[in-house]
């Protein structure tokens, strides 16, 4: 037997025995009542009321208001079931509503009435306020048995959905974070190993290079691969903690030009045109417009180097009143023996979309009429969110 049916059991078997004792202590009990009663309304009333005491073990829980009704209709003719009553009217007010227990309680209320006439005693007044005032008052105790049960089980849901929440809010932290790291390691690594690609293929696709040409490229190569180191130093650090993600230095517009620099040294065409209104705006300002921006342009270099390394690249940097217009377009490459491109992680314009959303800015990305590609972009100058 569970913990809950033992519990059930041994509560049942309390109730049960004080309705026996009600019944038996009344003065209208058969037992040492008066003697001029029928045999048969004798045995009727003792059989009735061990039926009622009996019942509180198998319909008390399961059918509360029913067993009242019986139990209150029985108790008018049989002493014994007197205190059975009592016990119903608490189980109404325990697990019905207050409408349901106060009628339960009325009815009992008012059975005492032809239970006197029944049965007569002495100070009939008396018995009635004094059975009145029991079974009002068991029924509040009831009522307050049901609020405070249900107050407890507000309190535990309450608390079962606040450590949901919390786990939810928790989990979606570390999903963002995850996310935030991996739009870091993105973006300080693609382009830099990107570079870096570009200029080994080139020592092996350019055959009859010089020993100054190879020089200079492997010295490329050697201070590409530093800053790839320094920068993933930086991402490491961002794990660890160990530096605030305010104090790391953040790229801007105005640091365009040395990405521009980087990528015209890895042998792509790239030209370029910033606005000196857009520049005025947020060239120096580390905040998520300047920031989203130049990310913006490094994601669509560093996908020009993997798929259209000969292709001319036109990047433009547009005031458009209330924001920055940005537009990277390349024509198509042209079909000449280029070094395999680099393989990517497929999740760059995926991750590039979500930070200029965060940035309160929108991007797309499409196919142009010369089958080359372009990727547009709308930055506000008040940035409504923070990469």
């Amino acid at each position: 037997m569970d913990t809950s049916r033992g519990r059930d059991l041994a509560v049942n078997t309390a109730m049960a025995l004080a309705a026996l004792a009600v019944g038996l202590t009344s003065e209208q009990n058969v037992l040492y009542g008066s003697h001029d009663r029928p045999v048969a309304l004798q045995v009727a009333d003792i059989g009735l009321g061990v039926a009622c005491v009996a019942g509180i073990w198998i319909w008390r829980r399961s059918h509360p208001v029913v067993f009242a009704v019986v139990a209150i209709a029985v108790g008018v003719v049989s002493t014994v079931a007197g205190g059975v009553g009592l016990i119903c009217a608490f189980t109404v007010a325990e697990h019905r509503s207050w409408r349901t227990a106060v009628g339960i309680s009325m009815l009992a209320a008012v059975s005492v009435v032809p239970a006197l006439a029944l049965y007569p005693v002495p100070h009939e007044d008396r018995s009635i306020f004094i059975g009145t005032l029991a079974t009002f008052a068991v029924t509040g105790w009831g009522m307050f048995v049901r609020a405070r049960r249900q107050l407890l089980d507000s309190m535990r849901r309450r608390l079962r959905e606040a450590e949901q929440a919390a786990t939810e809010r928790a989990a979606a932290a570390r999903r963002a974070e995850r996310q935030r790291i991996a739009r870091e390691m993105h973006d300080v690594l693609a382009h830099r190993l990107s570079l870096l690609a570009v200029h080994a293929g080139a020592l092996e696709f350019h055959h009859g290079a010089t020993a100054e040409e190879v020089t200079a490229t492997a010295g490329i190569i050697r201070s590409n691969t530093h800053e790839a180191l320094n920068e993933l130093r930086e991402v490491i650090d961002l794990l660890r903690e160990s530096t605030p993600d305010a104090q790391r230095p953040q790229p801007t517009l105005a640091d365009l030009p040395s990405l521009l620099a980087e990528s015209t040294s890895a042998g792509l065409d790239v030209s370029c045109e910033i606005s000196p209104q857009a520049l005025e705006h947020v060239g120096s300002d580390p905040a998520s417009t300047g920031r989203t921006i130049y990310r913006v342009v490094q994601e669509a270099l560093t996908n020009v180097r993997k798929h259209a390394p000969q292709a001319h690249v036109r990047v433009e940097v547009h005031d458009v009143g209330d924001g920055v217009d940005v537009s990277i377009r390349n024509q198509p490459s042209p079909a000449v023996p280029v070094p395999a491109a680099p393989p990517g992680s497929g999740t760059g314009l995926a991750g590039l979309r979500e930070r200029v959303a965060l940035a309160g800015g929108r991007v797309d990305f499409q196919p142009t009429d010369d089958h080359g590609f372009r990727v547009h972009a709308w930055m506000p100058y008040a940035a409504q969110g923070q990469a």
